[in-house]
């Protein structure tokens, strides 16, 4: 179910510069920190590590930008995913929640601020992140969150009925802007935060999947199919693709698999009458919609199916359908030409997870639909803590040992057949606003 072709080109492979593909691991090396995993949480976790003066090895299971950091909706947020600052506070206390909730807020900005530091053209755009409320208790729950992060000092605003409904070019009942977010192409990003971190000296090896780990008298030897890297402290950076590479590890995350399409590109017309401003756009329903522009004024946009045959005909039906209610200004639901899916990790609390595996070895990830730009934001921390330059307790996140869910393989189904029963939700909600 979670497999991904991910040589087949989309639409964020089609529209990024072409880059070099690194060498495959041949024969055995050392280094002081080894990154298994490049996706943004394991290139930033690199670069942390390389910036406190580390030598770092990253190994690539496939080629970078392969799994869901290359092919998400490019979406750069800083929010949680779904809970407001003071229930971060009240889950880890007050210091450590106000420290991760720092980090939160900061977070599309760290991720901005990679591009500027290194040049990197992702086809970015930081126009700010809109969440608009479709009924009265959504609407609710958003003005919690704009007020709480507002008291926070973040740089966020609030937008009245009419004002949300004018510049997105759908009718909401209100909503909050994020002003330090926006979106990019992911894919172009991932390419372009390799050839920077290569260029800082990390090495970085493609098609070299990690296969095995043992502690040995240097602190631990990972092994792929051609050879192998010992290091002191290595971190795992494989998220949803979590494998069978440490015992257990894989049962404390739930791979969900969405996917992505877009249209073709948009004339100026319909550009003044939807995201006027071109903001990144996601709402409040059950069934989550969310929206931005791509370089060339294509509107993307993104779904999950329940069951996956004839997967991209009924995927394109089925955002066409959801872009053709939500935007009047197309008169229907519009063509649309590009398809392609992916699979990241969620957990049922939403919290990401920093988990101690044994001395020297630690895991990171699991961010529950905001990882672009808490990836960056959270990896540069894992390679500063490899790296010695920070303890546990100036983490942003407490430091456990792994969580387990509980009857995983039960979960992950339930997790990845939700999306009939959110529609109906979605369908209640509306029915009560009449």
């Amino acid at each position: 179910m979670f497999e991904v072709d991910w040589q087949t080109p989309h639409l964020w492979r089609k529209t990024a510069q072409n880059r070099v593909t690194a060498p495959k691991l041949s024969g055995d090396h050392d280094t002081d920190i080894l990154v298994v995993g490049g996706g943004f949480t394991g290139m930033a976790a690199a670069l942390g590590a390389r910036d406190s003066g580390m030598n770092v090895v990253l190994l690539e299971g496939n080629e970078i930008g392969s799994a869901a950091s290359g092919r998400n909706n490019g979406l750069v947020i800083s929010h949680h995913s779904k809970a407001s600052p003071s229930e971060f506070e009240t889950a880890y206390g007050k210091p450590l929640g106000e420290r991760y909730n720092r980090m939160v807020a900061d977070a599309a900005g760290v991720a901005f601020g990679l591009m500027q530091r290194f040049n990197i053209d992702a086809h970015q755009v930081q126009e700010g992140w809109l969440q608009p409320a479709h009924t009265q208790k959504t609407l609710a729950r958003a003005r919690q969150f704009h007020d709480e992060w507002k008291a926070f000092g973040a740089n966020v605003s609030w937008l009245d009925r009419e004002e949300v409904s004018a510049r997105i070019g759908s009718p909401y009942l209100g909503g909050w802007m994020v002003h330090n977010s926006g979106h990019i192409n992911p894919f172009a990003m991932t390419l372009g935060l390799a050839a920077a971190i290569e260029r800082e000296g990390v090495t970085i090896f493609e098609n070299s999947r990690a296969t095995r780990i043992e502690r040995v008298d240097k602190g631990w030897r990972v092994f792929t199919a051609s050879g192998s890297v010992t290091a002191p402290e290595v971190i795992l950076a494989t998220n949803a693709l979590t494998g069978d590479i440490w015992p257990g590890l894989k049962r404390t995350l739930i791979p969900f698999k969405v996917f992505q399409a877009a249209t073709p590109p948009l004339s100026e017309e319909l550009r003044r009458q939807i995201l006027v401003g071109n903001p990144a756009v996601s709402d409040m329903r059950n069934d989550l919609r969310y929206f931005h522009y791509d370089r060339d004024n294509r509107l993307v946009s993104g779904a999950t199916h329940t069951f996956w045959f004839d997967e991209a005909e009924r995927g394109r039906e089925k955002v066409s359908q959801i872009l053709g209610k939500a935007f009047k200004a197309f008169g229907g639901p519009p063509k649309i030409d590009e398809y392609w899916h992916g699979t990241f990790a969620v957990v049922p609390d939403r919290q990401p997870r920093l988990y101690r595996l044994a001395p020297g070895l630690v895991f990171g990830g699991v961010y529950s639909g905001r990882g672009v730009a808490l990836a960056m934001a959270l990896g540069q921390e894992l390679g500063r803590w490899a790296a010695g330059r920070r303890s546990d307790e100036q983490m942003p996140l407490p430091v456990t040992s792994m969580k387990p869910i509980p009857m995983h393989a039960i979960a992950v189904q339930t997790a990845n057949r939700m999306h009939h029963w959110n529609r109906l939700r979605d369908k209640a909600d509306e029915r009560s606003k009449q």
